[in-house]
């Protein structure tokens, strides 16, 4: 492909005038220009970067731009984009795109949001705002993460009554715990926590995913229940997947040391950063040179996949908060790769796995049905 076509593509994207299904394409081209021209980088900087690379993306342009940002943008970008083979498919294809895109778009789902309730232990609810990113918990009090306070009953609770905040399907929140660890929960999640930490160690629960990035405490070891596990740390960073629907909790070591146990045979594994234990109610076993940046997209505002259709689907699910059917004959081994925010509506992602594989959708209402 021409730099001259690809740069018009920008300019296309810069101007506001991209289809969602160019702009979901683009960002995922951008989101994999890295790969080759940056080998030296470490994990967690080619996720910070993916994500400096996403906010650009997202980012509303005013008309206000002078036309000279427009063109040095529209440069540096062409400079950055993967260009041949992929610029090639999508022209290609561009008209089966734009027309597959408005068929599955007439029943079309928004992404899910910001959005968790927040049980204390004296039994009180609170719809938490959506929006807010996250909570943060202090002794005696909660806040939003912008400092303003969350009202709730004054009662007192004792050391060992824990507070539970769930994200429902098509939701999710940040917590950040009155030690200073932060944890984010995917959608379908929830995080079971005291109302203070006993001195000497910090215990929480959680069902379905969340991320972790635990704050250090040599005299206090954090230690997460999941689904027949316990996990141990004293700070460190790392994701654990625990949904009932999955065959396999997976917990995944980006930075430290974590001891995985399992809580059957009493077997432990020690993670190193790169490595993941995959438990069941068999065995524990451990995978190592996983890929993290797949591991956490879902944290970071994007969908990484390279893996089979069910488990892109479940998470398809959990995000948009649809029903997901499968039609016979629909080859469930086949597996798809891509990148694709999150915050684009569930038409433009499907569109973009009929685009990389032998599969077909259709949405209607909250359901969406897989075809061969």
């Amino acid at each position: 492909m021409e730099q001259k076509k690809a740069q018009a593509l920008l300019e296309k994207y810069v101007a506001g005038n991209c289809t969602e299904a160019e702009k979901a394409l683009l960002e995922s081209w951008y989101l994999q220009r890295n790969l080759d021209q940056t080998p030296d980088m470490s994990a967690e900087e080619r996720m910070e970067d993916k994500q400096e690379i996403m906010a650009a993306l997202n980012r509303v342009i005013q008309p206000k731009r002078s036309s000279m940002w427009l063109k040095t943008t529209a440069a540096a970008a062409v400079a950055l984009l993967v260009t041949g083979t992929v610029l090639w498919l999508y022209q290609s294809n561009r008209a089966r795109v734009d027309a597959g895109t408005q068929m599955i778009s007439q029943n079309d789902v928004a992404p899910g949001s910001n959005k968790a309730v927040l049980t204390l232990a004296n039994g009180q609810t609170i719809n938490l705002n959506s929006d807010k990113k996250g909570i943060i918990i202090k002794a005696g009090e909660l806040a939003y993460n912008d400092g303003t306070q969350i009202k709730t009953d004054n009662q007192e609770a004792g050391l060992s009554e824990k507070n539970t905040i769930t994200t429902p399907i098509g939701g999710q929140y940040q917590v950040i715990l009155e030690d200073g660890t932060k944890v984010w929960l995917n959608a379908g999640s929830s995080l079971s926590y005291p109302t203070h930490f006993t001195r000497g160690v910090r215990k929480v629960e959680i069902t379905g995913e969340a991320y972790f990035e635990v704050a250090h405490n040599k005299a206090a070891p954090f230690k997460v229940s999941s689904k027949g596990q316990t996990i141990e740390v004293l700070g460190t960073h790392f994701n654990i997947m625990a949904y009932e629907n999955e065959q396999m909790v997976k917990t995944t070591l980006l930075e430290g040391s974590v001891k995985v146990a399992d809580g059957g045979s009493n077997k432990t594994l020690i993670l190193k950063p790169g490595q993941q234990s995959q438990f069941n109610a068999q065995q524990l076993s451990l995978a190592r040179n996983v890929d993290i940046e797949e591991v956490v997209s879902w944290k970071n505002g994007y969908f990484k996949f390279n893996e089979d259709i069910k488990s892109i689907m479940n998470k398809i699910a959990r995000w948009y908060d649809v029903e997901v059917v499968y039609q016979p004959g629909v080859d469930l081994k086949q597996t798809f790769s891509g990148e694709v925010s999150k915050s684009r509506n569930v038409s433009v992602l499907l569109k973009v796995m009929e685009l990389t594989g032998n599969v077909n959708f259709k949405v209607e209402g909250r359901r969406i049905i897989v075809m061969p």
